[in-house]
């Protein structure tokens, strides 16, 4: 679905994990196939922080549990080429913190 999109022109988010490298390679390549810009943001956030936000969703689309998040926090990410945020802040800073990325990335003024 991303590539029809990406080929429609709209943007894209793949919100995942792509905590192994050939999950990140594989959505990078979606957005190479339509010559579409691909930027990826890797969130850093202590573990105790992602569990705590994982225990507080209610009604989520995601499945992930404590358990889910303690497995992955013990992946190999390999190489790392996407922008690392650290995100333990509160979703604005989150949103400046990758804007900047944004911004830097395409040689435009930082806000």
């Amino acid at each position: 679905r991303a590539a029809l999109a990406l080929a429609a022109g709209q943007a894209v988010i793949a919100d995942a994990v792509h905590a192994r490298p050939q999950e990140r390679e594989a959505i990078e390549a979606v957005a190479g196939t339509t010559s579409a810009d691909f930027l990826g943001l890797w969130l850093d956030a202590p573990i105790g922080t992602l569990i705590a936000r994982v225990e507080q969703r209610r009604g989520d689309a995601s499945d992930a549990t404590a358990e889910v998040v303690r497995r992955q926090a013990d992946y190999d990410l390999g190489a790392m080429s996407w922008h690392r945020i650290e995100a333990s802040a509160g979703a604005e800073g989150k949103a400046r913190a990758a804007l900047a990325d944004v911004c830097r990335s395409s040689g435009t003024q930082e806000i």
